[in-house]
């Protein structure tokens, strides 16, 4: 049995840290986790491999989308025990349609549709209440806004050209939904200010993989009426299986405070620490409009030169006081760089058809 705790502090520099913990229920708030560096994180697995895994029963899976594209970067298979967390869909937004309680976002990534009603809760995921044209009813700090405002708000920064990134989380269903069902009812939905890429995080079952007769690709993740690329013969898709024995995994996020390249740490503004350890993935960049960094080297020149740094990813607690994760994954990417115009990727009949939304 799992407790799920979210931490939220505000920050003067306009965002926030957030740290979500799964911690086993009855666990001690001092004790030590297992060190990270001593475990593998996770194993590179074949599709056949990734679908034998899936005929003995269903899974969670977490899909990283090369920006622009239907290609999956990298596919993770986590472990049943993590389907009871929620569910999560994270792209940039290219359109919206508002009724008087419900309101509809179009996805950058294949044109998926999240559903927001009444009981949707609602979050900018700033704290400078920087937008005028959004009432007071917004009480910036990532707090809770109206539907209205929150529309309101989307289209302001569509207008603009901005192209939000909205995350969006629901309760999963009892069983994992059909492949080609699109239909994402949001329990919560956040702005998300600081990372455009694309994340699918749902359960599946062995009807979302399928193999390719006449690759490439090599196979396709089926999720919410789209069908993700998986290219694992030329090396771009990485498909991985997360190692069982790393239950009590956290996800971490948050603005970069400092450096320590000796020590291979970052330290977010609320204090934690995340250190680099052997076996630490670091997300790359993808092409010359990427704002990922790739280095601590990196990531201190960008903090030298008064840019602000984000980083979310995964790891291990190893201890509380000062909360200090151990990352598996981690990615660095500079905020407030404008990122190019969404590329809509969107399917007929098979087809891959590709739009630029235009940003006026």
């Amino acid at each position: 049995m799992f407790s799920y705790v979210r931490s939220r502090s505000r920050l003067a520099v306009g965002s926030f840290t957030a740290v979500l913990l799964t911690v086993l229920a009855g666990c001690d708030s001092g004790s030590t986790g297992p060190s990270a560096s001593a475990i593998q994180f996770s194993r590179n697995i074949s599709l056949p491999d990734a679908q034998s895994l899936l005929q003995s029963g269903p899974t969670r899976v977490e899909v990283q989308v090369i920006p622009g594209t239907l290609v999956a970067r990298r596919v993770e298979l986590e472990e049943p025990s993590d389907m009871s967390g929620p569910e999560q869909v994270r792209s940039r937004v290219t359109a919206v349609t508002a009724g008087t309680d419900m309101a509809t976002f179009t996805l950058e990534l294949g044109g998926i549709q999240i559903t927001a009603n009444a009981s949707t809760m609602l979050r900018s995921g700033d704290d400078e209440g920087a937008h005028d044209d959004v009432s007071a009813s917004n009480d910036g700090g990532g707090g809770p806004m109206t539907l209205a405002d929150f529309v309101a708000r989307v289209q302001a920064d569509i207008a603009a050209g901005r192209n939000p990134t909205l995350v969006a989380f629901r309760q999963p269903p009892t069983s994992p939904q059909a492949p080609n069902d699109g239909s994402f009812l949001a329990a919560e939905l956040k702005l998300n200010e600081g990372n455009s890429h694309s994340v699918v995080s749902l359960n599946i079952a062995a009807a979302n993989l399928v193999t390719n007769a006449t690759p490439p690709p090599d196979g396709f993740l089926k999720v919410l009426g789209v069908s993700l690329e998986l290219r694992l013969s030329d090396g771009t898709t990485k498909l991985k299986h997360k190692n069982p024995e790393l239950e009590g995994a956290s996800e971490f996020e948050g603005i970069v405070k400092s450096v320590d390249q000796a020590a291979q740490t970052v330290t977010l503004i609320d204090g934690t620490i995340i250190r680099i350890v052997a076996g630490t993935e670091i997300d790359g960049d993808e092409g010359e409009h990427d704002d990922h960094l790739t280095t601590l080297a990196d990531v201190q020149a960008a903090l030298t030169a008064g840019k602000t740094v984000k980083t979310e990813g995964r790891g291990l607690v190893d201890s509380t006081n000062p909360l200090t994760i151990d990352a598996i994954r981690i990615e660095f990417e500079v905020e407030g760089e404008e990122p190019p115009p969404p590329m809509m990727m969107v399917e007929f009949a098979g087809l891959e058809v590709e739009f630029e939304t235009p940003t006026s």
